[in-house]
């Protein structure tokens, strides 16, 4: 059962509020989720006008910035749907820090009994979880929406232990998207080193920022002032970046990496580029990194 595009999920006033900064990412996409009857009906949902002030403030910074979150999107969307048909074996797909971003929504076809999806977050997933109920009610069982700390090993384990003993958890991807932003380094290494316990097949899919010094002179000034403001709005010391050198020396050696920049998501969304005609033209990255059979590339 699947609602018809623009069809409203909910009436204005039973609208599901969103945080600011969540709110944000979500306007930024709404051009990705509007076409598409699913996600478009899950955004009907959401009360997003909570980020539209931040929405206002970095439009004078950088007025076409949903091009950064619309590759990033696509990107991630694609990537975890080949992975997960690269065999037909079972597979779990765990996206830490979820908040409301609704991949397990754009997944809802694939899944079955050997194919679940899990979001975790430290807030909001039951929610979450009930306007998936309404929009893909068969679909629903096989996703689960956890409230737990995925930065606490305890917390993380326990939220995956119902599938921890299953044949789905046998192969497992990991997807780390809008998140690794806010993670200190040495709780992102204990998070993939907690991670690395659950199956030795496994893929991470570690989207990150890049440093200063990889980002074009004439670029640079985008994500220096909308990360600064978005610091300092949330009150966080600092952000997190990694260059791609960094990433393999928090996971073991029986990993390999793929490495993709924005440009190579943009190629991959509207077969050319436009807006980043080169890796310094961007300031996030992706990572894909595997252990067990490599999938062949995207």
């Amino acid at each position: 059962m699947i609602r018809q595009m623009g069809e409203p999920m909910k009436s204005k006033k039973e609208l599901y509020p969103v945080s600011d900064t969540a709110a944000l990412v979500m306007l930024w996409a709404s051009e990705y989720y509007r076409t598409k009857p699913l996600t478009n009906a899950y955004l009907s949902g959401l009360d997003l006008s909570s980020g539209e002030k931040l929405l206002r403030c970095y439009d004078r910074i950088c007025p076409w910035y949903p091009e950064v979150i619309v590759n990033r999107k696509y990107f991630i969307s694609h990537t975890v749907k080949a992975l997960t048909l690269a065999d037909d074996a079972p597979v779990t797909i765990v996206n830490l820090g979820a908040g409301f971003s609704p991949l397990a929504l754009e997944m809802a076809p694939l899944l079955s009994d050997t194919r679940h999806f899990i979001e975790i977050d430290l807030r909001g997933m039951s929610r979450k979880h009930q306007l998936y109920s309404e929009l893909v009610p068969e679909q629903c069982g096989f996703i689960s929406c956890i409230e737990a700390d995925i930065t606490e090993p305890g917390s993380l384990l326990d939220a995956l232990e119902p599938r921890r003993s299953s044949e789905a958890l046998a192969r497992l991807i990991v997807v780390m998207e809008g998140l690794t932003y806010y993670i200190g380094r040495a709780e992102m290494e204990q998070m993939l080193d907690t991670i690395s316990t659950l199956t030795q097949s496994q893929i991470i899919i570690f989207e990150h920022l890049k440093p200063c010094r990889l980002i074009s002179n004439e670029r640079r000034f985008i994500p220096y002032e909308i990360f600064s403001h978005v610091r300092d709005h949330i009150a966080y010391d600092r952000m997190t970046t990694y260059s791609r050198d960094e990433i393999p020396s928090m996971l073991s050696p029986a990993f390999s990496c793929r490495y993709y920049d924005m440009s190579d998501m943009e190629r991959l969304r509207i077969g050319g580029t436009r807006y980043f005609p080169t890796a310094e033209s961007g300031w996030l990255s992706c990572a894909v990194a595997e252990r067990g059979a490599l999938s062949k590339p995207l």
